[in-house]
C-alpha cells in the first residue's frame, strides 16, 4: 500500500436536526433545544465519506470532533464505513451555550490526517427572564377600580382593542415568541395572541392586543399574563398576572329569522312539510331588523352540530346585500326525523360586528311517512297476491331490482338492497351509492344465483333502506314480495 502525501480539504460538518433558518438580526445556525435536549437521540454531527478510505483492525481509521479547536468526541472504524454510520453523537454536556466553531479532523488508514473547514453554530440553553415587575402594563382607564367597557373599545383611538405593554425582559432577542392569555384563572392555557421579534422590535417596547372580539366574549373578573420563547425553544416562566374586570353586556338579540316553506309561529319556531324541502329552503331575515350598510351570515345548525352534516354556517345571501339565504336540499333532508328521534334545526343569523347572533328560530320538519319513499319492484315479476317470479325465466345474469327516483334523491346517498327468505337475511348491497340510471330509476341486480336455490312455491322479500345523512339512519322504502313459481 502507498501513503498518502497529499492533505485534502474536506468539506465543513453538518448536524442532525439541522440549524434553524438564519433570520436578520439572528443568530447563526442556531441550533433548536430539541437538537440536544433529547438525551435519547442526542445531536448528530455528520460528514460526506472521503476518499481512500480502507479501514482494518491493522489499519484503523478515526474522526476527532472539535468545538472551539478542543476535541469534545471521536470514532473509530475498523471496517469498510457504511453510508448510514457517517456521524458522532454529541451528549449535551458537551455543548456549552454559546456561539461555536465546529470542524473535525479525520485520520485515514495510512495515519495522513484530513482537516474539514469550520461552521458556526449557535447553542442557546438560557430561557428568557421576565422582568421582576412582569405584569403586563395596561392603561389605567381599564385597571380596577375601573374595568374595560363597550365605550372603552367603541372610541375610535383605541381601534376595538386593549393594548398593554410588556416590561423588558433578559435578553430580548430577534425570533422570540410572545404569547399573551386571557383566562379566569392565571395558568397560561387560554391563548389571546402571539407575536414573533422582528429586529425592528428589539430596540423598543412592545405591545401586544387584546381584540374586541374576545372582551365581547368575557365579562367579570379576567387574568391576563405571558411567556417569553426564545428560537430555541427555551421559554420563560409565566409573568405576574394582572387582574382585570369586563363589563361588557351583550346586547338585546335581533329578532329571529324564518323558514319561508315553513308554517312559523310568532315564538320563533316552524314546523315543515318534507315535501316542501326537496328544492332547499329560504332563510329570510326581517329588513326591519338591519341597517342596509350591514353584512348578514345565516347558520343553519342541524345533525351534528355546527360541521355535522345536517349543518351549514356562514351562508351569504341568494344577491349581494339581500335577507334571503338558500339552505340545500341534502342538509334539510339530513334533518327529516327517522323513527321519531326528535331533531331539530336552529338558525340565527350575525348581522354588522354584533357579538352576538340574531334570537333563535327553531324548525322541525315533518317525519316522511312510511309509504313517501316509493316501493321496491322487479320488472321480471309477475303482478298478482302476492307477485309470482319465474325461477326459469331469471336470465344468468340475474333479474332486476328497481326503485323510482325518491324525494331527495342524491346519487351519494348510501342505500341497502337486500333479501330475506324463511327468515334468513342476504344483503346484495350495504352503503352502496344510489345513481339514477336515463331512466330516474335505482337499477341492482337479483342474482340468479340467489333465486336458484330456493324451492318452488316459496316466497321471498326484497327490500331496501336508503340513508339522508352518511349512515346516521335509514329509512325503509315499501318492501316486495314474490312466489316462486317454475
Amino acid at each position: 500500500m502507498s501513503s498518502e502525501q497529499t492533505v485534502v480539504p474536506l468539506p465543513p460538518p453538518t448536524t442532525d436536526p439541522a440549524p434553524l433558518s438564519n433570520i436578520e438580526g439572528g443568530e447563526t445556525n442556531l441550533l433548536h433545544r430539541t437538537a440536544w435536549s433529547d438525551s435519547s437521540n442526542p445531536l448528530k454531527v455528520c460528514f460526506d465519506p472521503w476518499d481512500n478510505s480502507q479501514p482494518s483492525e491493522k489499519d484503523p481509521e478515526s474522526i476527532q470532533i472539535l468545538l472551539n479547536d478542543v476535541e469534545i468526541t471521536r470514532k473509530e472504524w475498523t471496517a469498510p464505513i457504511h453510508p448510514d454510520d457517517l456521524y458522532v453523537a454529541i451528549s449535551a454536556d458537551k455543548l456549552p451555550s454559546g456561539v461555536h466553531e465546529l470542524r473535525y479532523i479525520v485520520t485515514i488508514w495510512s495515519g495522513t490526517p484530513h482537516e474539514s473547514d469550520p461552521v458556526t453554530i449557535t447553542i442557546d440553553k438560557t430561557p428568557p427572564v421576565v422582568a421582576t415587575s412582569s405584569k403586563l402594563v395596561f392603561p389605567s382607564n381599564v385597571l380596577p377600580p375601573n374595568a374595560i367597557t363597550a365605550a372603552y373599545l367603541a372610541d375610535p383611538a383605541h381601534q376595538d382593542q386593549v393594548l398593554a405593554t410588556v416590561p423588558d425582559y433578559s435578553v430580548k432577542k430577534v425570533g422570540d415568541v410572545i404569547t399573551w392569555y386571557w383566562e379566569l384563572s392565571p395558568g397560561g392555557r387560554e391563548v389571546a395572541g402571539s407575536k414573533t421579534l422582528a429586529l425592528s422590535d428589539v430596540g423598543q417596547p412592545v405591545q401586544v392586543s387584546f381584540a374586541g372580539d374576545l372582551l365581547r366574549k368575557a365579562n367579570g373578573v379576567f387574568y391576563a399574563t405571558y411567556r417569553v420563547s426564545d428560537r430555541a425553544g427555551n421559554e420563560s416562566v409565566l409573568s405576574v398576572d394582572e387582574k382585570l374586570d369586563v363589563n361588557i353586556r351583550p346586547p338585546i338579540p335581533r329578532k329571529f329569522p324564518t323558514v319561508r316553506q315553513a308554517d312559523s309561529t310568532p315564538a320563533g319556531t316552524g314546523i315543515l312539510n318534507p315535501f316542501r324541502g326537496t328544492a332547499g329552503v329560504t332563510v329570510v331575515v326581517e329588513a326591519s331588523e338591519v341597517d342596509p350598510t350591514e353584512a348578514v351570515r345565516v347558520d343553519f345548525i342541524g345533525l351534528g352540530g355546527e360541521e355535522g352534516i345536517g349543518s351549514v354556517t356562514d351562508v351569504s345571501p341568494t344577491t349581494s346585500g339581500g335577507l334571503e339565504f338558500a339552505i340545500a336540499a341534502p342538509v334539510v333532508a339530513a334533518n327529516i326525523p327517522v323513527s321519531g328521534d326528535g331533531r331539530k334545526v336552529e338558525i340565527w343569523y350575525w348581522a354588522g360586528h354584533d357579538p352576538q347572533h340574531s334570537a333563535t328560530y327553531t324548525l322541525t320538519i315533518s317525519e316522511l311517512s312510511a309509504d313517501a319513499l316509493g316501493s321496491v319492484e322487479c320488472p321480471e315479476a309477475q303482478i298478482g297476491s302476492p307477485a309470482t317470479l319465474s325461477k326459469s325465466k331469471v336470465a344468468s345474469d340475474g333479474a332486476n331490482i328497481e326503485i323510482e327516483e325518491w324525494a331527495y334523491h342524491e346519487s351519494q346517498h348510501r342505500i341497502n338492497v337486500w333479501a330475506m327468505a324463511s327468515g334468513v337475511r342476504t344483503d346484495f348491497l350495504k352503503d352502496a351509492p344510489a345513481p339514477l340510471n336515463d331512466k330516474g330509476m335505482f337499477t341492482t341486480s337479483l342474482p340468479k344465483d340467489y333465486v336458484a336455490p330456493l324451492p318452488l312455491n316459496g316466497t321471498f322479500t326484497l327490500y331496501a333502506s336508503v340513508s339522508f345523512d352518511q349512515g346516521h339512519s335509514y329509512r325503509t322504502f315499501k318492501p316486495m314480495s314474490m312466489k316462486l313459481v317454475t
